[in-house]
């Protein structure tokens, strides 16, 4: 029963960690440099700190938030298309409609189950970082309708009108990081989020989380340096945001049989069903380290794309806010705690 207890512990504390601590932070710093406008560009160089912490805000300080606020937040990190039997690309961008169509049906991976709740079991990870775009582009028109601060005392008040809203939107850009950087973690897209079903588990957090912390002290910079090589992605032609992180999700769980092939098993994971309970126990794998270097360049391609994807968005939102003035933007303000924001499109 101990392990048991364990077992699910790790799985649900894995399932919506996206890249871990250091890769959210190493994409959103990352996606600094790749940003197109030179004004918003120039701000954000002096911010990457801001970013990085906003970027892991949602597997930080919100996991530690009550229990029915976790509850409504978790689901938000991932995308499960198995639920309702399809492929990302045929998924829906009208989640209202998909709540619609699909709420009391039965789940078209396991038909004894019943999808009570589709925000919790198909996930909504693209609609959620759609969600904090237009919240960003919002808050960014409100800069442009505000008194610019007229002296120092003025530049440092948070409470100006203009020091708040500018301050909402950077809070906003990289709180949509984070979902933008699950989308890119391949098992994000998939119910078997862990790979037991193909003989794989555990390989959730040792590819996002414990390959990532073997690899150089230049992350960032290899990131940066992938994004750049490539002149366009279809993830960032699309017309909206949820069409966008669809793309990249259909790209992302592509290669979760190339991850596997390159898990160093030893010996298989198994599922065991004992007096009505699932019993599981992770693969054994040899360590991390030995591992790195072989799924390190898989590693820091998806990272790039969420970067390129990432910087793109951001280009979008101050473009769609009317290229508000930033010089003015002196605050201290730090974002150690920002405020939980419940789901809005269901």
């Amino acid at each position: 029963m101990r392990l048991l207890i364990l077992t699910l512990t790790f799985l649900c504390s894995s399932v919506t960690f996206g890249w871990g601590g250091r890769g959210h932070h190493a994409i959103c710093e990352a996606a600094v440099f790749l940003v197109k406008s030179p004004t918003l560009k120039e701000f954000l160089l002096n911010k990457p700190q801001i970013l990085g912490h906003l970027c892991n805000v949602p597997d930080t300080h919100w996991k530690s938030l009550a229990s029915e606020v976790r509850k409504v937040g978790d689901a938000t990190h991932y995308v499960n298309p198995e639920k309702i039997g399809l492929k990302p690309t045929e998924v829906p961008t009208d989640y209202k409609k998909i709540v619609e169509a699909y709420t009391g049906k039965p789940s078209q991976e396991n038909a004894t189950k019943t999808l009570f709740s589709v925000p919790e079991e198909l996930g909504s990870n693209w609609w959620r970082a759609d969600q904090f775009f237009r919240l960003a582009v919002e808050a960014g028109k409100k800069i442009k309708t505000v008194t610019l601060p007229k002296d120092s005392k003025e530049e440092r008040d948070d409470d100006h009108p203009y020091n708040q809203a500018f301050y909402n939107m950077m809070v906003y850009m990289g709180l949509m990081g984070h979902f933008v950087g699950d989308n890119a973690q391949p098992f994000h897209n998939t119910s078997d989020y862990d790979g037991y079903s193909a003989n794989h588990g555990g390989i959730h957090a040792y590819y996002e989380d414990s390959i990532v912390a073997q690899m150089g002290p230049n992350l960032t910079d290899q990131i940066v340096k992938k994004a750049k090589s490539w002149k366009s992605q279809k993830f960032t032609e699309r017309k909206t945001v949820v069409e966008n992180m669809r793309e990249l999700a259909s790209v992302s769980v592509s290669e979760i049989r190339e991850i596997y092939k390159l898990d160093p098993i030893i010996r298989p994971s198994s599922i065991k069903i004992e007096r009505g309970m699932s019993l599981k126990a992770a693969a054994q794998r040899r360590p991390p380290s030995e591992a790195a270097n072989k799924m390190s360049p898989l590693v820091v391609k998806q990272m790039a794309r969420a970067s390129y994807l990432l910087a793109h968005l951001w280009d979008e939102i101050y473009k769609q806010a009317g290229e508000p003035p930033v010089k003015s933007y002196k605050s201290y303000r730090y974002p150690f705690t920002p405020d939980f924001v419940a789901p809005d499109y269901y």
